[in-house]
């Protein structure tokens, strides 16, 4: 019996680990080719993970898989390894934009710019970048789907919490987010002229293994979502994507309504 994606070609970025890794060990399953993307070759305590466990744990599942390094803030390498992609295997059908640095808090007026442009250039200007590449290869294929990983932090915080409720996580981070939202809301109108689909994810507060790791011992993590949850909803988006084109979809929303 024949798997949902079956033969289609797939290139995940940040597919190391966390919500990347089981995004790229979903859409195995689900009979994709994953293209699994990142720059960890060699897994860490502080870094666990690598290209080469994610390809080994799809393939030990039935599924097909390979690893390409990639720096998404690297151009050139973001051209090779799309080259390399195309070349292989003659197409390309879906698309995550995974990969991404999170953190942006802390104090605004002592803050320094350069963050803001560390934040932009991988949070935003990578994304971008790689789904022009990829986008102009579906459209000369007649076909595709792209996500973008976003987040809840993107859209307006409460004023009324006060000063303390602008140190977290969401200042810069939250921006590039908001505007990788509104990138991709902006072009989905043309991409859908190509018969291309382009999606933005709220996956919520996920726990990872780096998450985990950074956490006090004891610390209640129960409420939190997994993983898994993202990768089963961009799984199921992946079947029928022109019916999310320009959304931003919350992936908890998707797999209780569709009970996967």
């Amino acid at each position: 019996m024949a798997k949902p994606l079956q033969d289609q070609i797939a290139l995940v970025t940040g597919a190391s680990r966390g919500i990347g890794k089981a995004i790229a060990l979903e859409l195995g399953r689900d009979g994709a080719q994953v293209l699994v993307c990142a720059r960890t070759e060699t897994s860490t305590d502080e870094l666990p993970g690598s290209i080469g466990e994610t390809v080994a744990t799809i393939e030990a599942d039935g599924g097909k898989a390979e690893g390409l390094k990639l720096d998404v803030t690297d151009d050139a390498n973001v051209d090779a390894v799309i080259e390399q992609a195309w070349n292989g295997y003659g197409r390309i059908d879906i698309l995550v934009n995974n990969a991404g640095i999170l953190g942006g808090g802390g104090p605004f007026l002592e803050g320094d710019p350069e963050l803001l442009d560390r934040f932009y250039r991988t949070n935003l200007r990578a994304p971008y970048v790689i789904a022009q590449r990829v986008g102009a290869r579906m459209a000369q294929q007649g076909s595709g789907v792209i996500f973008n990983i976003s987040s809840g932090l993107a859209r307006l915080p409460d004023p009324s919490r006060g000063p303390g409720g602008g140190r977290g996580p969401g200042a810069v981070y939250g921006a590039t987010k908001a505007a990788l939202d509104r990138f991709a809301v902006g072009v989905a109108a043309e991409l859908r002229e190509k018969n291309v689909a382009i999606v933005n994810i709220y996956p919520g507060f996920t726990l990872t293994e780096t998450m985990e790791r950074r956490f006090p011992p004891g610390m209640d993590t129960s409420r939190m979502e997994r993983p898994e949850t993202c990768a089963k909803g961009l799984a199921y988006m992946c079947r029928d994507p022109m019916k999310y084109t320009g959304q931003i979809v919350v992936t908890r929303e998707l797999v209780d309504q569709h009970g996967l």
